[in-house]
C-alpha cells in the first residue's frame, strides 16, 4: 500500500515538473459530503491535498478519512489523483481531467473517472464526468464568486446517472465562506448539502432518503 502511495506521489511531481506552481491546503470539516452522499457517517473529516499547475496542466493529490466497517481491513483513507489540460482558445476553453478514487482499505472498490468541462463565463463551470468501474455519468454546473468583505460563494448542482441503474440523483450545495489573512490565512465556511431520495450509488452513505445536511470547516492553503 505505501509503495502505492509513494509512486503514485512521485508520478503527480514528475508530470508537473520541476517550475510547476504549487498550492498546497489542509483542511477540517464537520462532515465528508461527496456529491451529495456523506462518506465519514456525518462525522469529522480531516484532509491534505497538494496541486501543482505547469502552464495549461495540473496534477493534484489528496488525501482525506472515510467511514469504514469495523471489519474492513487497511487504512480507512480515501487518496485521490487526477491529471489534467485545461485547453484555451479565443472565446472558449475545454478541461480535460483524469480523476482516480483509491480506497486504502478493502471494503471500497477503487474508482477512474473522466472529465470533460468549459467555463461559461468568469464565474460559471460546466463539467461531464464518466465513471469507468461503476458506468456513472455525473453532469455539474458550478458557480463562483468573491462577495464584498473578504466573503465567497460556491454553489453546485449535479445530476447522476448510472447504466444498469434506472435510479438517478441530483444534488446541490451552497458554500458561504470568508477568509481572515489577519489570522494566519484561514478560510472558515459553512455549507448545505442536498440530494433526492433515489441514487444510483448503492454505498454504506446511500439511505435512499432525500436529505438535507450543513456542513461547516475551516481550511488553509500555503
Amino acid at each position: 500500500m505505501m509503495k502505492k502511495i509513494i509512486a503514485t506521489s512521485l508520478l503527480i511531481l514528475t508530470a508537473a515538473g520541476a517550475q510547476a506552481k504549487s498550492t498546497d491546503q489542509i483542511g477540517l470539516m464537520s462532515d465528508y459530503l461527496f456529491r451529495g452522499i456523506t462518506q465519514t457517517d456525518h462525522g469529522f473529516a480531516a484532509y491534505a491535498q497538494t496541486k501543482k499547475t505547469n502552464g495549461n496542466g495540473y496534477g493534484k493529490i489528496s488525501f482525506i478519512n472515510i467511514d469504514a466497517p469495523d471489519n474492513a481491513e487497511g487504512i480507512p483513507v480515501q487518496m485521490n489523483v487526477s491529471f489534467g489540460y485545461n485547453s484555451q482558445f479565443d472565446v472558449f476553453n475545454i478541461d480535460l481531467e483524469v480523476i482516480t478514487y483509491n480506497y486504502l482499505i478493502d471494503s471500497r472498490s477503487d474508482e477512474t473517472e473522466f472529465k470533460i468541462g468549459t467555463s461559461l463565463s468568469k464565474n460559471l463551470d460546466i463539467a461531464l464526468y464518466r465513471g469507468i468501474k461503476n458506468k456513472t455519468l455525473y453532469a455539474e454546473l458550478v458557480y463562483e464568486k468573491f462577495l464584498t468583505n473578504r466573503l465567497y460563494l460556491d454553489a453546485h448542482v449535479g445530476y447522476a446517472t448510472q447504466d444498469d441503474s434506472d435510479d438517478s440523483a441530483l444534488d446541490a450545495r451552497v458554500e458561504l465562506g470568508r477568509d481572515f489573512p489577519e489570522f494566519y490565512g484561514i478560510d472558515i465556511y459553512v455549507a448545505a448539502d442536498f440530494i433526492t431520495d433515489t441514487t444510483p450509488y448503492g454505498n454504506n452513505g446511500d439511505q435512499d432518503d432525500s436529505e438535507l445536511s450543513y456542513v461547516f470547516g475551516v481550511r488553509k492553503n500555503f
